[in-house]
This record gives C-alpha cells, sequence and structure tokens, in this order.
C-alpha cells in the first residue's frame, strides 16, 4: 500500500492547493518500509491527483482540502483522510496504529480563533493567540 502525505518541511500541509512537496510512504505488514519525497511545480500542482494515481497511491492524509479536489480524489479510489495537522511521521504513525480520523475540527477551530480575534480587534481589545 501506499499513503500520500503532502508537507510544508515536516509537517503536513495545511492546504491541499498550494503543495509543493508529497511523501509517499510504502507501508508493508503494517509497516513503513520506505518514503519518497516529489516535488511539486507551481505550474504542475493541479496535476498532483494524477500524480498519486500514478504513484499507485491508495491513501491520502492532508490538511485542508477544497471539495473539488476531495471529489476527484475519492472518484479514483483513493482513500481520503483530511483536516489532519502534525509532523508527517507521527501522522503516518497514527494512521498505522488505526487512531487517525478524518475531520475539518481543526478547520472550525482556526476560523472560530480567527473570528474572536477580529471581534477583539474591532472591540479594540488585543490578540495574542497565534495561530
Amino acid at each position: 500500500m501506499k499513503i500520500a502525505i503532502p508537507i510544508h518541511g515536516n509537517r503536513v500541509m495545511p492546504r491541499f492547493g498550494c503543495t509543493r512537496t508529497i511523501i509517499i510512504a510504502t507501508v508493508e505488514n503494517g509497516r513503513s518500509v520506505a518514503h519518497k519525497r516529489i516535488a511539486i511545480l507551481p505550474r504542475n500542482w493541479i496535476a498532483l491527483p494524477e500524480i498519486l494515481i500514478s504513484e499507485g497511491v491508495s491513501v491520502m492524509i492532508c490538511g485542508g482540502i477544497h471539495p473539488r479536489f476531495q471529489n476527484f480524489i475519492e472518484a479514483r479510489n483513493i482513500r481520503l483522510i483530511w483536516g489532519i495537522v502534525g509532523e508527517w511521521q507521527e501522522v503516518l504513525q497514527a494512521y498505522l496504529q488505526g487512531t487517525l480520523q478524518s475531520g475539518s475540527d481543526f478547520c472550525l477551530h482556526r476560523r472560530d480563533q480567527r473570528n474572536a480575534r477580529f471581534r477583539r480587534r474591532q472591540q479594540g481589545g488585543k490578540s495574542h493567540a497565534s495561530i
């Protein structure tokens, strides 16, 4: 099995559409046995779903992803796990242990934090929270 994880540095890329590097991990007997990095050039990022298919990827783990890309990837029988934050190695291990779950909670949490900071600024308060 091959698992794709779009990354930025060593972390899961927060926005799929901005991906410039993707990790393709090869898993055998429930363990990661190899991985490779693929650079995605700005002019061909739209081809990323096709790259996943050509690499034989069956699972993709990512951060935020536009519904258009979700539909495109899932229509090609690639299991999509999205809404994930963290170091890619830890995320991969969580997936292999069966504890990684898809969802948009982190996106909603971040949106709520941004909205709260905006409201405080409008009311003259300061925001020291960082995202």
